[in-house]
């Protein structure tokens, strides 16, 4: 079975140490800037901590989804905080808080990795850090800034989940899970539970197809999918999750042991 991506960050957090340990034990050896580069990519090791913290409060908001249509009182209204308000605003508020703090830490993570998986301007960009869509499952811009042998490994083995995640992120994040007088959700009230509209999902699919260029047919071979996607989109991003870690723990575990392996090359330590 595959490590989880908390064990892959738990390894890559290691596997840095060493890294600047190496380094460490060779001052002056190479030069200032390659050291310099080497040293910096090693820094994120003091992020970790944080994103951990990513982790328990992806975790959270999406437990605070669990069972929500079951809590609502005669008015309709679910428990938020100290005070109750209408189910739909804590379904959506849920969501969005579920899917932007998976995408922060996705983010924070292809960051990381860019520096090492990608090509110096698309990896080295600090305005602009390598995303996990753009610099790794959007074929027209990977074929110029990923790495030959990763070209096409992630895209075409997580493309699909990644993608939906990404698309319901946007939706709810710039959409506000509505437009065009058409809504994500079935309903409003608790009655609609998660069941996602036949536009919404419509919606999400094309807009994985069509923008981020990806296929259906883009995930691993034999895993599970629900089989009526439209019928709680917990499950949709359950699975969605499940998938993108495998994804991103791959892309850090060769990253990092890439790196840690050539600057020992670098250095006389093979």
């Amino acid at each position: 079975m595959s490590k989880t991506l908390d064990q892959r960050l738990r390894d890559a957090s290691v596997i840095l140490d060493n890294v600047h340990l190496t380094l460490s034990r060779h001052p002056g050896r190479l030069p200032v800037d390659v050291e310099n580069t080497f040293r910096s990519i090693t820094s994120v090791r003091s992020d970790i901590t944080h994103w951990f913290g990513l982790f328990e409060a992806r975790h959270e908001s999406l437990m605070l989804l669990d069972a929500l249509e079951t809590r609502a009182d005669a008015a309709g209204n679910v428990p938020f905080g100290t005070t109750r308000i209408q189910y739909q605003h804590v379904r959506f508020i849920g969501v969005l808080a579920y899917i932007t703090t998976t995408w922060a830490l996705a983010d924070r993570i292809t960051g990381m990795v860019g520096q090492v998986l990608c090509t110096p301007e698309a990896g080295l960009n600090i305005t602009s850090p390598a995303q996990l869509i753009s610099h790794f499952i959007q074929r027209d811009r990977i074929r110029k800034t990923t790495a030959a042998a990763l070209f096409e490994s992630v895209r075409q083995t997580f493309g699909w989940p990644i993608g939906l995640s990404y698309a319901i992120r946007n939706h709810f994040a710039h959409d506000g899970a509505q437009i065009g007088g058409s809504a994500f959700f079935e309903g409003q009230s608790t009655a609609s539970a998660f069941r996602i509209s036949v536009d919404g999902w419509t919606r999400i699919e094309q807009k994985a197809q069509n923008e981020y260029r990806v296929e259906s047919s883009y995930h691993r071979a034999g895993v599970s999918w629900p089989l009526a996607p439209r019928d709680d989109l917990r499950e949709v991003l359950r699975v969605c999750e499940r998938e993108m870690d495998d994804a991103l723990g791959i892309l850090l575990g060769s990253a990092c042991n890439s790196l840690l392996g050539h600057v020992g090359f670098m250095l006389g330590e093979d």
